[in-house]
Formats: C-alpha cells, sequence, structure tokens
C-alpha cells in the first residue's frame, strides 16, 4: 500500500472516529425525574387518619382500629411482650377494650415525612383508662409515643410501628 492510499483509508477512519466522539459528548445523560414533593399532602392525610384512628379507640372498636395498622406492623408496649402483626394486635386490643374502664385518646403533635413520600412518623401524646390487676380500681396513665407510617401501594397510610411511651407515674403527695 502507498503512502496516499493509507493516508485515503486513515482519513475516512479519523472522520467517522471523530463524528462518533462528537455524537456521544452532545448527548447530556438523562437527568433524574425528582417526585414532586407531596409532604405538606401526606402530613394532613396521615392527620386526618390519626384522628379516625383515635375515633374508633374511643369508640371501642378494635377490629376498626387495628384496620389503620399494616398486616405486619408492631405495638412495643411497656412491661408487656411486642405485638407483631394486625391479627394479634386486634386480639390484644380486643381484650383491652372489654375492660369497661378502657378509655383511650391521643392527639398530634408533630409529623414529619419523609421527601420519598412513602414513610413519616408522629409523635404524639396519648391517655388511656384501664383497670387496675391489683386495686381493682381505674387507673389512668399518659404519656408520649412515636409511630411510623408507611404509604401503601394505594395511597392510604398505615401504622406500621407504634410506640406508646407511659409518663413517670405521680408521686403520691407527701403527708
Amino acid at each position: 500500500m502507498t503512502r496516499s492510499t493509507t493516508t485515503i483509508l486513515v482519513k475516512p477512519f479519523s472522520l467517522l472516529a471523530l463524528l462518533m466522539l462528537a455524537a456521544c459528548a452532545a448527548q447530556e445523560p438523562p437527568k433524574a425525574v425528582e417526585p414532586p414533593d407531596t409532604r405538606a399532602q401526606d402530613e394532613a392525610a396521615i392527620r386526618s387518619v390519626s384522628k379516625d384512628w383515635a375515633a374508633a379507640a374511643q369508640a371501642k372498636d378494635a377490629a376498626k382500629f387495628a384496620s389503620f395498622y399494616t398486616d405486619d406492623a408492631m405495638v412495643l408496649l411497656e412491661a408487656a411482650p411486642d405485638v407483631s402483626g394486625k391479627g394479634p394486635i386486634q386480639e390484644t386490643l380486643t381484650a383491652m377494650m372489654q375492660d369497661p374502664a378502657f378509655a383511650l385518646s391521643f392527639e398530634t403533635k408533630t409529623i414529619e415525612v419523609a421527601r420519598s413520600g412513602d414513610l413519616a412518623y408522629e409523635v404524639g401524646s396519648f391517655t388511656m383508662t384501664g383497670t387496675d390487676p391489683r386495686t381493682k380500681k381505674p387507673m389512668t396513665t399518659r404519656g408520649q409515643g412515636v409511630t411510623v407510617w408507611k404509604k401503601q401501594a394505594d395511597g392510604s397510610w398505615k401504622a406500621h410501628l407504634d410506640v406508646p411511651v407511659s409518663d413517670p407515674a405521680e408521686a403520691a403527695p407527701a403527708k
């Protein structure tokens, strides 16, 4: 091959390679599309669900109350074994709500929704009354709690982890 033939063959390949490099360099990588920020709407939805949940407690409707939990939810109770799963949670609630003295109310203080829009946590306070097994008299407990909420496939929010923590017992008045 002569030098002029080599030059003629190299130039088209060089030109083709340069064009390919230019085409690759000209294309910007696709930008990730950020989902819309729905945190305010999600917080409002959780506040609404939490009010309905509290109403189910006041109505002593264990089935309705349990319906606010995910199927694999967990409730961490003080001085009691953890309760996992909607069925066992409903059984525990049914037993608690059969107590004639039973009363439960709770109130949301803050809600923080993850930017991803699939998880949130709620901090609130509660008041619960039940019969003291030792004295057989009604006993009221107050406390704080954290609930982790999980968005479901249908867009609804359900409690995934519920952790009520009782305030310290009030000291008896000095004599």
